[in-house]
């Protein structure tokens, strides 16, 4: 469970500053002037490792949920076992 809040952290963190790069970068070569034909052409690799980081969501967040469920279950057994012997 650590592992995954971890990862759910580091993901957004990596998530986030792709996209302020790849954003940045766009702007910046639009500016310059560059067609936008272009700019995807020159931010074709870094949009492709924004769209890899995307991809590990499909995989984090059932793995949250998974969690989750669990815990809450667990939570649950506590509070019906308490008192069991």
């Amino acid at each position: 469970m650590l592992i995954n809040v971890v990862s759910g952290l580091t993901g957004k963190f990596l998530i986030e500053r792709a996209r302020k790069r790849l954003g940045a970068t766009r702007s910046r070569l639009l500016a310059e002037g560059l067609s936008p034909a272009d700019v995807e052409e020159r931010t074709h690799w870094d949009s492709l490792t924004y769209r890899a980081v995307k991809q590990w969501r499909v995989i984090h967040v059932p793995i949250t949920l998974a969690f989750a469920v669990l815990a809450l279950a667990h939570i649950i057994a506590i509070f019906l076992f308490w008192s069991w012997k």
